[in-house]
């Protein structure tokens, strides 16, 4: 690992909100994918779990509904599938993160780990429904809101899950890291949504490389900026998330 970006030592949530992690968009990504080069099949099951929810999902879907009629639900059917996906997605992506951010920090980790959160579904599901309520919100009012949410948001599920942190001081947490680098987090989510707009152009194939490189970029921030165990929160970082850094 080269001296830049080199993860923060000893307490690395202190020093990560004191703003000495170097955050380099393409060390960050290099890393990132031989992280997924060497862990290609586990991160590839991980992602094909996702896949394989979501196809069922819709399978049923279809299978209940007519087309037509699925363009014509109501907003509380919808806001029931949207609920099912979440309780059933959650969990998940949880677990895909937190096992990304296992192998980022060269720790042994197995397929079975992908559902290690399942217990956690209730207090991931609610954190889930609480930033797709304001990212929504955000994406009707204002596009640039919601999308600030769905990037600021980026580490809240892993840090209820890993922590045990309530789903507001998870999610202002987050926000706090995301916020120190915010030019960095921009350009790496740029990085992401041309890398996923490669994939309409590839009929999908991109996917198999770039879904994997995703989770894997977040488990190594994850890891980078928070630790791979628990987040211990002194006093004095208590106090300094007290105020919300916008």
């Amino acid at each position: 690992m080269s001296s830049t970006n080199q993860p923060p030592q000893g307490d690395k949530l202190a020093q990560t909100l004191a703003g000495d992690y170097t955050f380099s968009v393409r060390q960050i990504l290099l890393r990132a994918n031989n992280i997924t080069k060497e862990h290609y099949r586990t991160l590839l099951a991980g992602c094909g779990v996702i896949v394989l929810i979501s196809a069922v999902l819709v399978a049923l879907l279809v299978s209940r509904f007519s087309i037509e009629e699925l363009k014509q639900l109501s907003q509380s059917h919808q806001a029931i599938i949207d609920v099912i996906v979440i309780f059933l997605m959650a969990p998940i992506t949880t677990g895909l993160t937190l096992q990304a951010s296992a192998l980022a920090a060269q720790q042994p980790t197995a397929f079975n780990h992908l559902f290690a959160y399942l217990p956690q579904v209730l207090p991931l599901a609610l954190a889930q429904l609480f930033i797709s309520i304001l990212v929504q919100l955000g994406l009707y009012f204002l596009i640039i809101p919601g999308l600030y949410v769905f990037m600021a948001s980026i580490f809240t599920l892993p840090l209820v899950a890993q922590n045990k942190l309530p789903i507001s001081g998870a999610l202002l947490l987050s926000c706090k890291v995301v916020n120190r680098y915010i030019a960095g987090f921009i350009g790496l989510f740029g990085v992401f949504v041309l890398l996923f707009l490669l994939c309409l152009f590839t009929l999908g194939l991109a996917l198999l490389w770039v879904m994997p490189l995703y989770y894997a970029t977040v488990g190594l921030l994850f890891n980078d900026l928070f630790g791979s165990g628990p987040v211990e929160i002194s006093s004095n970082t208590n106090n300094k998330e007290s105020t919300f850094d916008a």
